[in-house]
């Protein structure tokens, strides 16, 4: 039996071969507690990245950037649609304007055409004439001018349905200023205030019976009322009293502005002769018997002769129809020392059939 020492009995500790399963499975125990944690974020980590699963909650800047990309893309959309519809509208009104420019070139050349070719004038210029300010006569009778003007203007000024342009006319080697204006009524353009003036014949010693072949109304010959005719020179007929002869015949010369027949004329020898005598039959008169009306003279010897020495004629104003001398006489004629004028009026009457010659 064994040997009894008194002491109690104690189990040996294991050896280290033992303790090293316990100790590792205790660690590995430990290990795996620590883990959890680390696993359960690799699993929310997935999560996130893993498309079939929904989005996590947004922070509030997030959110806030994603608001914003979200109006920002209408935004630049509608600002894009407003860039294209106003483009539109830019090339479509480009190609009204295109358009209305071309159609009023295309009637302002026709209308010039025909006033720098003398062409007889279109009916639709004749509608655009006011009848109350002046006759269309000669222009609806077509009359063609000998002479064209040359006619040059600037570029059409468009407004919403009317042009402007300006003109410079030559007639003569004379130029002046003039403006057109083309309105348009429907898809038509055409000339409402055109190159177009109201002449009006000046009354007198030539009157104008013809006007390019046209005859002319006495209403118009005797400058009672104006007619219608474009820039340019036209031949005319006219009358005038047997006692002048027509010298240099010009025409009827119509501008911009205004028109008048260019002529000139000289008496005959017969009415020379007549207004002398008529002059020195007064003096003489009046150096014998003076009375009212007469000149004074000085107090001379009645067989002191007269003698003229120049003779003036004109038209007077408001005397259309008639010629004035201004007839300068003297005397004694070697020596002279008294001058007198003598006035001397030859009516021709309006229609230039009548010749009275009368002094004082």
């Amino acid at each position: 039996m064994p040997e009894s020492t008194g002491a109690l009995d104690v189990p040996a500790p294991p050896s280290a071969a033992a303790r090293a399963p316990a100790a590792e499975d205790a660690f590995a125990t430990a290990d795996a507690a620590m883990r959890a944690p680390a696993a359960s974020d690799a699993a929310t980590s997935a999560a996130i990245v893993d498309p079939t699963l929904p989005p996590p909650p947004a922070s509030g800047r997030e959110r806030a950037r994603a608001t914003m990309r979200r109006l920002r893309l209408p935004a630049l959309a509608f600002a894009v649609g407003v860039v294209v519809a106003a483009a539109g509208v830019v090339a479509i009104d480009s190609v009204r304007d295109a358009t209305a420019r071309d159609d009023v070139a295309q009637t302002l050349d026709a209308y010039l055409a025909t006033v720098e070719s003398g062409a007889p004038a279109s009916g639709g210029l004749v509608a655009a004439l006011d009848e109350a300010v002046a006759s269309t006569a000669l222009v609806a009778a077509a009359v063609v001018a000998a002479g064209p003007a040359a006619v040059d203007c600037d570029e059409p000024r468009l407004g919403a349905d009317v042009a402007i342009v300006d003109c410079s006319v030559r007639v003569e080697r004379r130029s002046e200023p003039a403006r057109l204006v083309l309105e348009r009524v429907g898809d038509a353009w055409s000339v409402t205030q055109g190159l177009a003036v109201p002449v009006r014949l000046q009354p007198g010693t030539l009157l104008v019976e013809e006007v390019a072949g046209e005859p002319v109304e006495t209403a118009i010959t005797r400058g009672e009322r104006a007619v219608w005719l474009l820039p340019g020179r036209y031949d005319v007929a006219v009358r005038s009293p047997a006692q002048l002869v027509v010298a240099n015949l010009d025409g009827l010369v119509v501008t911009a502005s205004s028109g008048s027949v260019r002529w000139t004329s000289d008496t005959t020898p017969q009415l020379d002769a007549d207004v002398e005598a008529s002059a020195l039959a007064f003096v003489r008169g009046c150096a014998v018997a003076p009375a009212e009306g007469c000149p004074a003279l000085q107090q001379r010897d009645a067989a002191d002769p007269f003698q003229v020495f120049a003779i003036d004629g004109r038209l007077r104003p408001g005397d259309p129809y008639a010629l004035t001398f201004e007839v300068s006489i003297r005397r004694p004629i070697e020596q002279p020392e008294e001058f007198v004028v003598v006035t001397v009026r030859v009516d021709f009457g309006e229609g230039l059939d009548r010749y009275e010659v009368a002094a004082g």
